[in-house]
């Protein structure tokens, strides 16, 4: 394994302008094969992959674009907005004591979380269900593998 690099992602805005950013980038482990790395962080906008799959990557202008997934991890991939950033780290805490690792971008409000096959994807989606209900946040989910 060599050392840590940046896989970007091209991104497609849809007609309401999201998301905000026409490329994401995602630090990733080459493997040793050619051309394939394992993503090491959670993806806020690329809906294509995340944290632990194995993707091939392109060369072009001395950077490394996204080009397939080669090997997908049995992780899936939730984000949330927040319509009340007080409860940001309440939400926060209760994503990563139910085993979920997280990150949270403040300039986008947004916070993503990677849920391992390990975790129960059902209390997951109940503990947001329950908190969308309350009106304070909104939740997607662009991967769900367990």
């Amino acid at each position: 394994m060599g050392q840590t690099v940046k896989v970007y992602f091209r991104l497609v805005q849809d007609e309401d302008g999201y998301p905000p950013v026409a490329v994401e980038s995602l630090w990733a482990q080459p493997t040793t094969k050619a051309s394939e790395f394992v993503l090491d962080n959670v993806p806020f906008f690329a809906r294509e992959a995340t944290i632990g799959d194995t993707v091939l990557a392109r060369e072009e202008d001395g950077l490394l674009w996204f080009e397939q997934v080669v090997h997908r991890s049995r992780n899936s991939l939730v984000r949330v907005v927040f319509f009340d950033r007080d409860c940001v780290e309440r939400v926060n805490n209760q994503l990563v004591a139910l085993g979920c690792s997280t990150e949270y971008i403040k300039a986008h409000n947004l916070l993503a979380a990677s849920i391992p096959e390990n975790v129960n994807l059902r209390g997951v989606q109940d503990y947001l269900q329950a908190e969308a209900s309350e009106g304070t946040i909104d939740y997607e989910e662009p991967i769900l593998r367990q």
